[in-house]
Formats: C-alpha cells, sequence, structure tokens
C-alpha cells in the first residue's frame, strides 16, 4: 500500500528521532549496527551544529583569526626563514588554496615580512615576538573555548597546562603545514613528471594524488584531538577529521572552480575585493572545521543519547527502583571493586544519560561518594558507599532521598492542608518500613542472567517488524 510524502516524511522523522535511539548494540549487529551508528552520528551532529549555533561561533573564529592573521604568518614564515623555504612555501600556498586565488597570500605574506622587519631590533623585537605570540596565543584560547562547548567542557585547561600546550601547538601546526606543502609539491612533481613517466604504475599515480588529501585529513584529526580539554579517542577523530577534509577538499576546488566570483567582485570592488573573498573562505572553512568536531563528539558519546526520550519520561517508581539498583551494586561489591560511571552504565545495560543523573542524584543525598583514583595514566573518578555498609538499609536509602532539598517556602503547606500531608507521611513511612530489614549491600546482580536477558533481547528482524506495523 503505497503512502502519501507527509506520512513518509513523519515515518522518518519518528525513526530518527525515538526508534532509532531505542536500536543498541544489544539488538543489532553486524552490517545494520555500523549503519544505525552512522545514522546516529550523523543526525547528532547535525542536532547538536545547529543547537549550540555553530554559524555564530564559526563568524567569531572568523573575526579572530582575521585579527591574528598576519601574526601567525609571521610566525610561520619565521619558521620558514630558518629553514630557507619561504619563497616555495609561499608559492604553494599561493596555488593550492582557494583563498589565495585573487592574490590574497602574496598580500598577507607581504605583511608578515613588514611586521618581522619592523620587530628584528632591539626591545622592539622583544615586545614584537611577545606581541605575535600573544595574538596567537588569544587566536588558540578562543578556538578551545568553542570546543570545550562543543564537547561539554565546562572548565579549559590550566594557565600552566595553556601555555606549555598552546606552545607545542604553534611548533606543531606549521611543521605539518610545511609537509603538506613539501608532499603536495612533491606528489605533483612526481606525477607530472615526464622522466618517472614510464616507472609509474597507474596505483602509484593514484597513491601520490592522494598524500596531500591524506596529510589534510591528518592536521583535522590532529585538531580534534589536541584543541578540546577532553579524551577524545582515536577512532572519532579520525572519523570527523576525514569527514572534514574531504568537505574542506571539495570547498576548495568549488571555491577554485567559481573564478566568476573573483571577477565579478573585483569589478566591484577593485582590489578591496581580496577582504569579502577571504572572509568568505574563513567562515566556510570554521563552519566545516566545527561540524567536524561536533561528528566526533556525536560519534563518542552516542550511548549517552540512547532511549533518550523514555529517559526523560521515566516513571517515579522505576526511577526510585534503578536509584537502589545502582546502589546495591556499588554497595555489594564493595570493597573488592570499584566502578566509574561509565562501567555503571554497561554493567547495568542503562542509557548512560540515565545513568549519569541516577548518581548524580545518589551523590547529592550522600549515598554515594566520589573519589579520584590514578591509575599511572590519568585519574578516574570513581563512586564508593557513602554510608556504613553493613548497616544501610533500602528504607534509609529512600528516607535520605525524601529529606534531601529544601521546605521552608513563605507559606507551610503541611498545616494548611493537615489531613493531605499526614496521608502522604503515613503511605511513605509504610513503603520505608517495607525496606528497612533490606540492606541495599544485599543486592546481588546475576551477571550472567542480565547478559542472557540482554542477548536474548528482541532481534533486528523483530525491531523492523515492530516498526513497519507502526508504519
Amino acid at each position: 500500500m503505497a503512502r502519501n510524502p507527509i506520512t513518509l516524511f513523519k515515518l522518518a522523522v519518528r525513526f530518527l528521532t525515538y526508534d532509532v535511539w531505542r536500536m543498541t548494540a544489544d539488538n543489532v549487529s553486524g552490517t545494520l549496527r555500523y549503519l544505525i551508528s552512522v545514522v546516529k552520528a550523523l543526525f547528532l551532529s547535525v542536532r547538536f551544529f545547529v543547537s549550540d549555533r555553530m554559524m555564530e561561533k564559526a563568524s567569531a573564529l572568523t573575526y579572530y583569526t582575521l585579527l591574528s592573521i598576519v601574526p601567525l604568518f609571521a610566525l610561520i614564515l619565521g619558521i620558514a626563514k630558518g629553514f630557507n623555504v619561504q619563497d616555495t612555501l609561499e608559492q604553494t600556498l599561493a596555488n593550492g588554496t582557494a583563498a589565495t586565488s585573487d592574490g590574497t597570500i602574496h598580500y598577507i605574506f607581504s605583511f608578515a615580512n613588514s611586521y618581522l622587519e619592523h620587530s628584528k631590533t632591539g626591545v622592539i623585537m622583544g615586545i614584537g615576538i611577545v606581541m605575535l605570540l600573544w595574538v596567537i596565543y588569544s587566536l588558540i584560547g578562543n578556538i578551545e573555548a568553542v570546543f570545550n562547548q562543543i564537547w561539554q567542557q565546562k572548565e579549559g585547561r590550566s594557565t600552566v597546562r595553556k601555555v606549555t600546550d598552546y606552545l607545542s601547538i604553534m611548533i606543531v601546526i606549521p611543521i605539518l603545514i610545511f609537509l603538506v606543502c613539501g608532499l603536495q609539491i612533491a606528489s605533483h612533481t612526481i606525477v607530472n613528471s615526464e622522466y618517472l613517466e614510464g616507472f609509474l604504475s597507474d596505483t602509484l599515480r593514484w597513491v601520490f594524488k592522494w598524500i596531500p588529501i591524506l596529510l589534510i585529513i591528518i592536521v583535522f584529526t590532529f585538531i580534534y584531538i589536541v584543541i578540546p580539554n577532553a579524551k577524545v579517542k582515536f577512532t572519532n577523530a579520525l572519523i570527523a577529521g576525514a569527514v572534514a577534509g574531504v568537505g574542506f577538499i571539495i570547498f576548495q576546488n568549488i571555491y577554485l572552480n567559481g573564478q566568476i566570483w573573483v571577477s565579478k567582485y573585483s569589478a566591484i570592488y577593485g582590489s578591496f575585493a581580496a577582504l569579502p573573498l577571504l572572509l568568505l573562505w574563513l567562515q566556510m572553512s570554521w563552519v566545516i572545521c566545527l561540524y567536524g568536531a561536533e561528528l566526533s563528539f556525536a560519534a563518542q558519546n552516542m550511548r549517552n543519547f540512547e532511549f533518550e526520550k523514555d529517559t526523560q519520561n521515566i516513571s517515579r517508581r522505576y526511577y526510585d527502583f534503578l536509584c537502589v539498583v545502582v546502589s546495591g551494586l556499588i554497595y555489594s561489591e564493595f570493597p573488592n571493586r570499584k566502578f566509574t560511571a561509565e562501567e555503571i552504565s554497561v554493567i547495568l545495560h542503562l542509557p548512560s544519560k540515565l545513568s549519569a543523573n541516577i548518581i548524580s542524584h545518589l551523590r547529592d543525598v550522600e549515598v554515594i561518594n566520589e573519589t579520584i583514583d590514578s591509575n599511572g595514566i590519568g585519574q578516574e573518578h570513581i563512586w564508593t558507599p557513602g554510608k556504613p555498609v553493613g548497616e544501610y538499609t533500602i528504607g534509609q536509602l529512600f528516607e535520605d532521598a525524601d529529606l534531601h532539598g529544601s521546605s521552608d517556602f513563605r507559606f507551610d503547606y503541611t498545616k494548611i492542608f493537615d489531613r493531605e500531608w499526614q496521608a502522604i507521611v503515613e503511605m511513605r513511612t509504610a513503603g520505608k518500613e517495607a525496606g528497612q530489614h533490606i540492606l541495599v549491600r544485599d543486592l546481588k546482580l546475576d551477571y550472567d542472567k542480565l547478559e542472557k536477558l540482554c542477548n536474548t533481547s528482541r532481534s533486528r528482524k523483530q525491531i523492523f517488524k515492530k516498526f513497519s506495523m507502526k508504519a
């Protein structure tokens, strides 16, 4: 039976916003699992890109980059002069960068040369170097702030870490640019060389053509790993780097092939045409870069959004029950085993966001405590019992939860509605008394039974059958 476009659109929206988030690694496998992961990552990245207002952030970074572009090129040019490759660098950027198709790169390099000329002697040299480094430091700080927002990190690097990490970035980025430029020249020379024409197979020619693209992907991957103050997995950064790198190259080719824009702007603005074209190139470059950052975050945190709507609409009774389950896991295994928030989520097969909410609630009512464990590689936040393990009961857990928080408002409603208040107190007391004889630590999780239950959950055929029946 054929469906009209509106119905199909509603089904697609429902699938992307609800049904696909109920499909987890427990009930899908093989190729379907990867396909669903791709759909989830793309959907989340677009959603976050819009909700985080990344277009505005790209505009702000375009402004900061424009202010910093001369000092940045002065730094790159200074390093290039140290290796005596400044002419090669300028020519390569002029030939291979879309923003420089109108001669902008020559203006920038002339400004950078002037900057270096006026900052190379005496006290002025020291002030010039300090100002150069400070401007670039501020640019990287603004970039980190945007990346930290994407990764939902409230705190940035400490001042000491900023100095050390930013100086490392200032050194590594120019080196990567040199590598990209150098290998681009080398690959172009090799591919078009008449002397090597008989020695290069089609496969080798293809490899040499792809080397610059590979290096651009490496640069984006490096940015996604190093810039945010968060632990980014290499695989997720590489996926985002590949998407951003390919997107950047496509944009470059579109820009370079649209030379008619340059001629039209030049006819209207004359030599001033370089500025709006440079702004356009910077803006779109930052849009591509920030989308890649959103994609790396989405790919790494998909589990946090599984059963998202169900988590938001969870019943009070089931939420209280899960509080007991999470507390029981922590209390029953202590002191032999301690858990991180991620481990609790994985062991209990709970959506990460739901388990994080429960852990936060249990911490607030002091049922569990957060401790820092140094494992030699870094620091882990682990959760331990906050009450005496041998005495704490389920009834006391709910007593602590009920008494937590403020009830001191303008009017004492318990006196105005005395009968209703007493009824609630008696009902809650009766419920707590039923749990006064059950220790929280007595909740023993049957791992084998839980795994068996998850492994025998709905198959992918059943999922799609149910989805098609709803349709």
